[in-house]
């Protein structure tokens, strides 16, 4: 009888091991696509000129195969550029100005053209592929995003940037999904350049 109960036991075991092994390597290989296309910050450059300090920056996004053929399909996809300033603390940092610019890119099958949409002042311009689309919202460039007056020169300073990719913005049965599966996660991480004076 116990035989029969060790037998039992080791083939569940061995069963399970391959079902974790499984969720392993799937949790991996997700994690590895989470990465693969999430949006990057490069090429920062903060410039004081007149009363501003001016931001400069390229940004680079990564489509995923889901979200290509979304957009294939005719659903827009929409990003928001977050900036913020930041008085550096001991203890916590103190947010000066923060600033937000909304994108929104959709496919128009009967044109085959694709649209981009300023989602701050309601601009739309209209583009032939894809990477065209793209590139117009990949550059910021001379961007007022504080008053020089508002800058101690014995403070420190950052500026914070990130990409966020706005699920909420995806038709709502898309959303739930969009949570779970990383060829959603189009988002960037928050990436801090100091502010140089």
């Amino acid at each position: 009888m116990i035989q029969v109960w060790m037998g039992f036991i080791m083939r569940s075991c061995l069963k399970n091991k391959t079902v974790i092994l499984i969720l392993f390597f799937s949790l991996t290989i997700e994690s590895v696509w989470a990465d693969e296309f999430k949006a990057a910050v490069h090429n920062v450059i903060v410039m004081p000129e007149n009363k501003y300090y001016k931001l400069s920056a390229d940004i680079k996004y990564y489509l995923s195969p889901i979200a290509k053929e979304a957009l294939y399909k005719g659903i827009s996809l929409s990003w928001i550029v977050k900036v913020k300033i930041q008085q550096k603390g001991a203890i916590w940092d103190t947010t000066l100005e923060e600033l937000e610019m909304g994108y929104q890119i959709q496919r128009h099958a009967l044109l085959n053209l694709y649209s981009v949409k300023n989602l701050n002042d309601g601009t739309k311009n209209m583009f032939t592929t894809l990477t065209a689309a793209l590139a117009s919202i990949s550059k910021i460039r001379y961007l007022s995003i504080i008053e020089k007056s508002l800058i101690a020169a014995d403070e420190n300073y950052q500026i914070a940037i990130k990409v966020l990719f706005d699920r909420e913005a995806l038709p709502v049965p898309l959303r739930p999904m969009s949570y779970f599966n990383s060829e959603w996660a189009l988002s960037s991480q928050w990436s801090l350049w100091q502010l140089q004076k």
